[in-house]
């Protein structure tokens, strides 16, 4: 085993725009792990100076990444993994952080099990963790994972979109399992996933590019011969909005369609037949590796404890 395996070092990423009391929630936590991230930067997106300043003054440990047009959450990370240092980046949204004090010693053990793995997923809400095996998935979870950045640097990586519902981790999940990667998910490597209690429900808006979202997925990766499934993917989203509410958002999202998709043109990669058809069969039948209590490293108390911050 290398050294970089049997000791790895890791990068945190956190992308931000908005709302710095989430973002030092999550930072304070990442500093509290034991070990914690070798490095934690965070990439502070559209041109929010005074979030930046904020950011810089409290944790000066922390590098801070700028831009001053809206890259977005998966521009933002493109960004954060080509400046991080180490091939293990963990990536949070700024209000999501681990939930265990030891959860990149757990980390460590899972590089150590899986090193050629392409991306370590963690679980945040009650029904991943309802089992206990270690399991290869389609879609990692966007909020709390592991990238191997040399997989990562394989990929056309995140596009860049404001609103990435159903695009973002699903596109670069699709793009890593056509290049051969595999997708670890472990239920006992668990992230807190905490909006703010005041954040509004999605308006219209958000709903009709979450519409949009789903027409841009095929239309970048889908061969032509399996648009057929897409179509059907649309109808059924279509289906769902009109079923929770949001069947006015279907009119505007089908208008906003071809303007988004002639945007993006230029990151058309279409995977292979077989390619998509594994990755769609891996989405409804994840693949079990074995129970995840197997790993030689444990978590000090419940898996489930709350990582507690120093006063």
């Amino acid at each position: 085993m290398s050294d970089a395996i049997a000791s790895p070092r890791f990068s945190a990423i956190v992308p931000t725009h908005a709302r710095f009391d989430l973002l030092a929630r999550t930072l304070d936590r990442l500093l509290a792990c034991e070990p914690a991230p070798d490095e934690i930067l965070v990439h502070v997106d559209a041109g929010n100076a005074a979030l930046r300043e904020a950011v810089t003054e409290r944790f000066p440990q922390v590098r801070c990444l700028f831009s001053e047009t809206r890259l977005g959450p998966g521009g933002s990370r493109n960004r954060l993994l080509a400046a991080a240092t180490h091939d293990w980046v963990a990536s949070f949204d700024d209000d999501s952080y681990p939930a265990q004090a030891d959860w990149f010693a757990r980390t460590a053990e899972l590089v150590r099990a899986f090193p050629e793995a392409a991306v370590l997923s963690a679980a945040s809400h009650a029904p991943e963790w309802q089992s206990l095996q270690l399991r290869r998935i389609a879609v990692f979870s966007g909020c709390g994972c592991v990238f191997h950045k040399p997989w990562f640097l394989r990929t056309r990586g995140f596009v860049p979109l404001a609103v990435a519902y159903g695009m973002e981790e699903v596109d670069l999940s699709l793009q890593l399992h056509a290049l051969g990667g595999r997708l670890i998910h472990d239920p006992l490597l668990r992230v807190n996933h905490e909006p703010a209690p005041d954040r509004p429900p999605p308006g219209p808006q958000v709903a009709a590019l979450g519409l949009v979202n789903t027409l841009l997925l095929p239309w970048l990766r889908y061969p032509v011969a399996l648009w057929p499934v897409a179509a059907l993917q649309v109808l059924l989203k279509m289906r769902w909005m009109f079923n929770h509410g949001q069947g006015g958002a279907v009119l505007p999202g089908l208008r906003l369609a071809p303007d988004v998709l002639r945007l993006h043109a230029a990151r058309v990669q279409r995977v292979p037949v077989h390619r998509l058809l594994t990755w769609l069969r891996l989405r409804r039948r994840p693949q079990d590796l074995g129970d995840a209590r197997s790993l030689l490293h444990g978590f000090r108390g419940e898996p489930s404890a709350l990582l507690e911050i120093p006063s």
